[in-house]
Parts: C-alpha cells; structure tokens; sequence
C-alpha cells in the first residue's frame, strides 16, 4: 500500500471547473482508492492504492474527473514520501512569504529534460525561479505594478509541460493529514 497526493490543475478557480470535494472523495472511494482526503477546494488528495504503477494513477483520476464532473484536468501525482522530503528538507522553513515575497513549488506532469540556468526570470521580474528539481520547480513572486506574479503559467510556458503549483504552507497541512 502506497500513499499518494493527486494534485488536480486549476479546479475551482474562478468560478471555473468546479468540483465540490465532498464528492471528489466519494468518487475516488468508489472508484477504489483507500483513506482518501482532501485539503481545502484546490484539488489536493492524499490517498492510498494497492499494487498500482504510479504512473497509471494520474490518468485514471483524470478519466475520473471527466466521466464525473464532465471536464478534463491534469492531475500531477507524487507519492507523499516525496512531498514530505520537500517539506523536510533544508531551507523548507525559511520559505516564509511576507509582504514583499511569496514561495510557490510548481509540480511538472512529467521530467523537464532541458537545460535552464537558475535563477531564471519572467520578463517583468516579477518571478524569479530559483532551484529546479528534476520535476518541480521552486519560485519567489514579488510585487509588479500592484500584483504578485504567479509561476504556474510561466513555468508552463518556459518548460512546455503542464504544472500545477502549491505555496510551502499547502504542502506541509497536506503531508499531515
């Protein structure tokens, strides 16, 4: 039995792709998966599966959500082991966002084999990459005329992957349920 986190890519945001994680839960129960819980209405799962390649667990939440709620989204799975490694490593606890700052860790669908320079910066400067891992990406957003600059859409952009981002204090309420 292997935990896992399923992050689904831009549900519930602005009145779009709505699903009420009530029956997200229902859903992926009776489809299944084992222990499943949600945090807040972003799309994060954490779930058990029996015998099942990692790989093949994205896809089947995929077709999910489709037949469900009549829409497709990715869905960026990590076995929760990994997620807590992030959360646990050195310099986790320092990523403190303030007034001036905000950390996010972007989560790519699939390995970004090609070469990127770190710190690598989004043209207003508004986001700055700052570590890339073999499927994340770390980033500080700052303040650019009145907004902060979100990486999601960035990082998909400058890696042509789908990702779906988290901030550090998300990431550490999932790995404790």
């Amino acid at each position: 039995m292997v935990r896992y986190i399923a992050f689904l890519r831009g549900i519930n945001v602005a009145g779009q792709k709505l699903i009420k994680m009530e029956t997200l839960r229902k859903t992926m129960t009776d489809a299944g998966f084992l222990n499943v819980a949600t945090y807040i209405q972003s799309g994060n799962i954490v779930f058990d599966a029996l015998g099942t390649d990692s790989g093949l667990i994205g896809p089947a939440i995929e077709d999910l959500v489709e037949n469900t709620f009549g829409f497709r989204t990715d869905v960026i799975v990590r076995k929760l082991s990994e997620i807590k490694a992030i959360v646990n490593s050195i310099g986790f606890s320092e990523l403190q966002s303030d007034e001036e700052k905000k950390y996010y860790i972007s989560f790519l669908k699939e390995s970004y084999p090609g070469p990127l320079t770190v710190p690598e910066y989004s043209k207003n400067r508004d986001i700055e990459i700052y570590y890339k891992g073999r499927m994340e990406f770390y980033s500080i957003c700052t303040l650019y005329k009145g907004n902060y600059g979100f990486p999601n859409a960035y990082i998909e952009k400058l890696t042509g992957i789908p990702a779906t981002t988290r901030n550090p204090i998300t990431l550490r309420k999932i790995t404790e349920l």
